[in-house]
């Protein structure tokens, strides 16, 4: 008997709020620095126009990147299946032995980015197998660790203890 949980990315709804006024202030302060006159102004400006285009951008690639849904499936014979996808399309799959699990905790986000450090209620959740110390990821792809909300976290551990024991 197969069991399931689908738990979805922390996303915010503010994205598409942040690209739009984002590209409206790059657009606004590029047509400031156009028509001023003083050059140290004109350099600010400038800047502040370049900071907003790329935060605009930055943002777009979140939203066309979309939220990533995760279904966990385990077998009856001890094999965790994570299946990764996004906007109902496959991405990514990967299988773990659920015996090698010997220890499972929801943590905070590492320290990656500069988000990371200032918005501190992203959880992640992680592993150690019984030959290692080391803390292994549970949800990473291609080098990102996934966020969650701090009950969704919770839901993985909580489901990963109970089909390990």
């Amino acid at each position: 008997m197969k069991q399931t949980l689908t738990v979805e990315e922390k996303y915010s709804q503010y994205w598409p709020a942040i690209c739009i006024i984002s590209l409206l202030l790059a657009v606004a302060l590029f047509y400031s620095y156009q028509v001023t006159a003083n050059v140290l102004i004109e350099g600010y400006l400038r800047l502040a126009s370049f900071g907003f285009l790329a935060l605009s951008i930055l943002s777009y690639f979140k939203i066309r990147d979309g939220k990533v849904l995760i279904d966990l499936e385990n077998d009856s014979d001890g094999v965790l299946t994570v299946k990764y996808s996004v906007r109902n399309q496959y991405i990514h799959s990967e299988e773990w032995a659920v015996s090698e699990m010997f220890e499972v905790k929801t943590d905070i986000m590492p320290d990656r980015s500069l988000y990371n450090n200032l918005i501190k209620k992203d959880r992640c959740v992680r592993f150690r197998r019984k030959s290692e110390e080391d803390w292994i990821y549970f949800n990473k792809i291609n080098g990102r660790v996934i966020p969650f909300t701090k009950e969704n976290a919770q839901r993985i551990r909580d489901y990963l203890v109970k089909i390990k024991d």
